[in-house]
């Protein structure tokens, strides 16, 4: 059962929808999917897996999911595609990022907006991703290598130390904040015990101090876009009159959307922002877009600097890439590889610079499963494995291929899962012990 005052309050809110919010809660919540264009087309996609194409109307290349195991499934573990709520797609949609940009997404685990937002830049351009929680961010790396974007820096690191590294460097920034996730209520029946009106004014607040820092990231003439994915006015259209308040130089932008319905009006220019209720096909999100008065020049931030790459890597390396990156950064044994220059995030911590590729071991070079996942050009050499093979690869197993020694992508349906070294008879599975399947 709900609890008695959140109900109280959203009939307060929906007046005469409230009976059909009331009736959608009754239903099972709806999973969606989104696939990945840094990879496959659409057609290409349900050509090769043969999943129901029911379109979801809040993001490009976004569908409903009505395929059970779909996680499972080597096209995922290919990065073919990510499983995501459906109305989550809404604010990247809303933010319109374009290749060539830089662009921070400050609260990003567990990377469904970090991976959306990467798709639209086609490995141009920088994105930062930061996430403050140290578990999570991991979980944030894993997705983002799993979709092979090329150009993303992972930070793990506070909002604020963001804003001191990254003072008006980004030409757009989003804040999808913590909130008190009302709109998962019918997806997560267990964040229903954590509500409370309390909870919900301490997100408030918390949300406001993270706002200071989007707003401190942001460049003159750039856009930030917030996100929530609760419905409380608090944390929504107040938290936009407050900010507004603040900065008289943030102006609310129309969304250039048509799914959900208009936010609410108790202040100019709030009813611009866009709301979505479970009427509406999805869960539940605000999306508020903004842009900074003026025309800044970003500065420019220092480079890290490399070390010598090891011959041992660089011989490696061309035998392996059809297409060598940009950019190459050697730090220590390890060697990163990547679409935009290599930046100096300062004390922000890094989980992940752009693409690892591997690392020296006794004078030998040792791929990265990243590597493999990569978007960002093809391999020479390569191994198909139709469907029984494709899976058990990703449950750790050996497969019996003849060809000659040395490694190889390892691929289902021309798309790499990862990668395996064959001795001439078997491929010694590489795929990594914490992404296998039980």
């Amino acid at each position: 059962m709900m609890n008695e005052e959140f109900l109280a309050g959203m009939q307060k809110m929906l007046k005469d929808e409230y009976p059909a919010y009331l009736k959608e809660t009754e239903h099972e919540s709806r999973r969606g999917f989104r696939v990945n264009s840094l990879k496959i087309s659409d057609d290409e996609f349900f050509s090769l897996t043969g999943f129901p194409r029911e379109k979801s109307p809040f993001a490009d290349h976004a569908y409903y999911l009505n395929e059970a195991g779909a996680g499972s499934s080597p096209a995922h573990a290919a990065g073919l595609f990510y499983i995501q709520e459906p109305s989550a797609g809404s604010a990247v949609t809303v933010m319109k990022p374009e290749p060539g940009m830089r662009i921070l997404d400050l609260c990003a685990a567990p990377g469904s907006k970090t991976t959306q937002t990467a798709e639209y830049m086609q490995n141009r351009g920088l994105l930062v991703a930061n996430e403050i929680n140290p578990k999570r961010a991991q979980i944030l790396k894993q997705n983002v290598e799993r979709i092979g974007a090329a150009n993303v820096l992972v930070l793990n690191c506070s909002p604020a130390e963001i804003a001191k590294r990254f003072s008006g460097w980004f030409d757009m920034v989003l804040c999808d904040a913590p909130c008190s996730g009302e709109g998962m209520f019918r997806k997560n029946s267990e964040a229903q015990m954590y509500w409370s009106k309390e909870a919900v004014l301490s997100c408030a607040a918390r949300q406001r101090n993270i706002l200071e820092s989007a707003y401190e990231c942001l460049k003159k003439g750039g856009v930030l876009v917030y996100s929530t994915c609760t419905f409380s006015v608090e944390e929504n259209e107040e938290n936009m009159a407050w900010f507004c308040g603040q900065h008289p130089d943030m102006h609310i932008e129309e969304t250039g959307v048509r799914f959900g319905r208009k936010a609410f009006d108790i202040f100019e220019g709030s009813s611009l922002a866009r709301r979505i209720f479970p009427m509406d096909g999805g869960e539940g999100h605000f999306i508020c877009r903004l842009r900074r008065d003026g025309d800044g020049q970003p500065r420019e931030l220092p480079l890290l600097k490399s070390e010598r790459i090891p011959d041992e890597a660089s011989a490696f390396l061309k035998q392996q890439l059809a297409v060598q990156y940009p950019y190459y950064h050697c730090y220590g044994s390890k060697i990163y590889g990547g679409t935009y220059p290599f930046i100096d995030p300062g004390k922000c911590r890094i989980v992940r610079h752009q693409v690892l590729l591997g690392e020296m071991k006794n004078r030998r070079f040792e791929p990265d499963h990243a590597m493999y996942q990569s978007s960002f050009g093809k391999m020479n050499s390569i191994i198909e494995l139709d469907y029984e093979e494709a899976v058990g690869y990703l449950h750790g197993l050996t497969i019996k291929k003849q060809c000659r020694k040395g490694y190889y992508a390892v691929s289902y349906g021309g798309y790499p899962l990862g990668f395996a070294k064959s001795d001439g008879q078997i491929l010694k599975n590489k795929y990594p012990k914490e992404y296998r399947l039980r």
